[in-house]
């Protein structure tokens, strides 16, 4: 599994994870555990994730933390469709959290930002 660590200023951490396989399912549960996911809900998660296509974000405001996790893609584009999905799950966590205006500047700023940062940890690094 492949992961890449995003930062807001030190007020919130984003880890993604990436390229995973079902041998990384053990590493992906002790995440969720972490985050707080019941074993229900990460059994759950474990059977959408295995599939092309698909994300997961999982937020906890406590430890002001969120993980993205992205299947392996059909195509590039769909990888990133996903990645741009997750964020925005993830921008609205941090967006709920301290109380943001949605539609204001700030959380645009916010998802440029987590997009920006999403680009140079994993795109650039691939070239």
């Amino acid at each position: 599994m492949e992961s890449a660590c995003l930062d807001i200023d030190s007020k919130w951490g984003v880890i993604v994870c990436y390229d995973y396989d079902t041998l990384d399912y053990d590493d992906i549960w002790a995440i969720c555990k972490t985050f707080g996911m019941s074993d229900k809900n990460i059994r759950k998660a474990l059977s959408i994730l295995s599939a092309y296509n698909t994300g997961m974000t999982v937020s906890n405001p406590d430890i002001r933390m969120s993980v993205i996790f992205v299947s392996s893609a059909t195509s590039p584009s769909e990888w990133w469709n996903t990645a741009v999905h997750e964020l925005k799950h993830t921008a609205d966590a941090i967006i709920r959290y301290y109380g943001v205006d949605w539609d204001g500047e700030d959380a645009a700023y916010l998802t440029g930002y987590l997009t920006k940062q999403l680009v140079e940890k994993v795109l650039e690094p691939c070239y």
